[in-house]
């Protein structure tokens, strides 16, 4: 954790993580793709909460933010995982849209998923608590994911993570299907931040992820109303330096945008 905060990352997303261990789908079960693109089917492999708990005490001396991302198939593995890692977190984000592993994908019912945020507040520490919701790609899904994001204010969810990757077709996994990530969806991400930042009037903070690679890019996912970024697939194709590049390129970027906003007033006296 700590080389990944030495590269210039401000916080990072662990996991995702399940109560008991996965194997996830049988390998292969990762992809690269066109246009700077992956494909996975990973099926959230992961050692179980226990193990990982033990794994993030030893870090003691972390010099960052740290967000889990947890899962579960129903409420009560939700539940337990939280109970044992919201403790050592950060913040907690709660993944309720990947596209590879069926039975998360129950929480994506407004209903299910206002039992689940119902049950976790019952326990609930003050540490935030976001959801990462799936895309959407027709005014049906859209009408669902908004009515998710709904569920999410009414409960009091601190922030939306958008979006999880695009699932589609793949014959070379296990499952048949893949989820996309990377610039294949980016402007979908930005579609949706956008659509996510009126429908809440900037009242929720979200952070975007999608095809981020870029500070040209996180510019425009802050352009669209997002609070802070996530990247994965820009560091596999660009390599660990991307993060720093990005950094000091949004710095210019501010530094740019207050002198021309100071201009613009000059010009507006003057006038």
């Amino acid at each position: 954790m700590n080389a990944l905060f030495c590269i210039g990352f401000g916080y990072l997303t662990l996991g995702t993580v399940t109560a008991e261990p996965r194997d996830g789908n049988p390998k292969p079960r990762m992809w690269r793709y066109r246009n700077r693109s992956l494909l996975n089917s990973m099926g959230l492999p992961n050692n179980g909460s226990h193990i990982i708990a033990k794994s993030i005490e030893k870090n003691d001396g972390r010099n960052g933010t740290i967000v889990i991302s947890i899962s579960g198939l129903n409420i009560d593995e939700f539940c337990r995982c939280y109970n044992k890692l919201s403790p050592l977190a950060n913040a907690i984000e709660l993944n309720i849209s990947t596209p590879n592993t069926i039975g998360v994908r129950i929480f994506q019912d407004a209903g299910v998923l206002d039992q689940l945020l119902h049950e976790l507040t019952k326990n609930r520490s003050e540490k935030p608590l976001w959801v990462k919701i799936p895309p959407y790609f027709n005014e049906k899904e859209r009408e669902n994911v908004l009515a998710l994001v709904d569920i999410c204010r009414r409960n009091s969810i601190d922030g939306i993570t958008a979006i999880n990757t695009k699932r589609v077709p793949e014959r070379r996994s296990s499952i048949g299907t893949a989820g996309l990530s990377g610039k294949e969806i980016f402007a979908d991400m930005l579609r949706i931040v956008q659509d996510i930042y009126r429908n809440t009037r900037g009242k929720l903070p979200i952070n975007a992820c999608g095809g981020i690679s870029s500070a040209k890019d996180a510019w425009q996912a802050f352009e669209s109303g997002a609070s802070s970024i996530q990247l994965y697939t820009g560091l596999i194709y660009n390599g660990p330096g991307v993060v720093a590049d990005i950094n000091r390129n949004l710095i210019r970027s501010v530094k740019a945008h207050k002198m021309n906003s100071i201009r613009e007033l000059i010009g507006s006296k003057v006038s």
